[in-house]
C-alpha cells in the first residue's frame, strides 16, 4: 500500500474531519483488546500503532486549537458587538449636523432606503462608521461627476432612533438647518448646491 501524504494538506483539513480522525485513532488506541479483536484492528494496532499514536496527537490537538481559537472567536465577537451597542447613542450623537440630516433623511424613507452621492466625504465617513451601507455592488450611473449610490441605514441605528424621541428631534432638527441652508444657495443658483435630501 502506497499512501502520497502531504503534511500542508493534512493541517487544512476541516473541523469535522479532524474530529473523525482524533476519534477513530483514538477508539484503535484505547478501547480494550477484545473489542479491538471483534474490529480486527488488533494487528493494524500492533503495527501501525506508533503512526495512530502520531495521527491522534496531531488531529486531537489541532482540534482542541481550533476549538479555543473558535471560541476566543465568537466570545470576543459578542463582546465587540455588546460594547458597539452600548456605544450607539453617543457614536450618533457626535454626527456633525449634515451627516445627521442624511442619517434623518435615510430615516424617514419607509425602507430606510435611498440614494446619496457616491464623492461626498460625509457618506464616505457614514459608511466607514457602519451607519449606513451601500444596499448593491453594482449600479447603473448616468452622471460620473455627480455619481449616486443606494445607501441604506444600519439596523442598529434605525432602532436607536425610533426608541429615542429625544435623539430624533436632535436629527430632525438638523436635518431641518441643512435643508434650510440648502434651499438658500439652490435660491441663489449655486451649481454645487446638492443637498442629498
Amino acid at each position: 500500500m502506497n499512501f502520497d501524504f502531504n503534511l500542508a494538506d493534512f493541517f487544512k483539513l476541516p473541523t469535522k474531519i479532524m474530529f473523525a480522525l482524533a476519534l477513530a485513532s483514538g477508539m484503535v488506541l484505547f478501547l480494550p483488546e477484545n473489542i479491538v479483536s471483534k474490529m480486527y484492528m488488533v494487528d493494524f494496532r500492533n503495527k501501525y500503532g506508533f503512526a495512530i499514536g502520531l495521527l491522534f496527537l496531531i488531529s486531537f490537538s489541532i482540534l482542541i486549537v481550533t476549538v479555543v481559537i473558535g471560541g476566543y472567536k465568537y466570545f470576543s465577537h459578542k463582546h465587540a458587538m455588546k460594547k458597539f451597542k452600548a456605544t450607539a447613542k453617543e457614536r450618533l450623537q457626535k454626527l456633525d449636523d449634515y451627516q445627521k440630516a442624511i442619517v434623518y433623511g435615510l430615516y424617514m424613507e419607509d425602507n430606510h432606503t435611498g440614494e446619496l452621492p457616491l464623492h461626498d466625504g460625509a457618506v464616505k465617513w457614514l459608511k466607514q462608521n457602519i451607519v449606513i451601507i451601500e444596499t448593491t455592488n453594482q449600479y447603473a450611473v448616468s452622471d460620473l461627476n455627480n455619481a449616486v449610490f443606494p445607501y441604506m441605514l444600519q439596523p442598529w441605528a434605525v432602532e436607536e432612533l425610533q426608541n429615542d424621541s429625544e435623539l430624533l428631534t436632535h436629527f430632525r432638527t438638523a436635518f431641518s438647518q441643512i435643508e434650510a441652508k440648502y434651499k438658500v444657495q439652490d435660491k441663489y443658483n449655486d451649481p454645487y448646491s446638492g443637498f442629498p435630501y
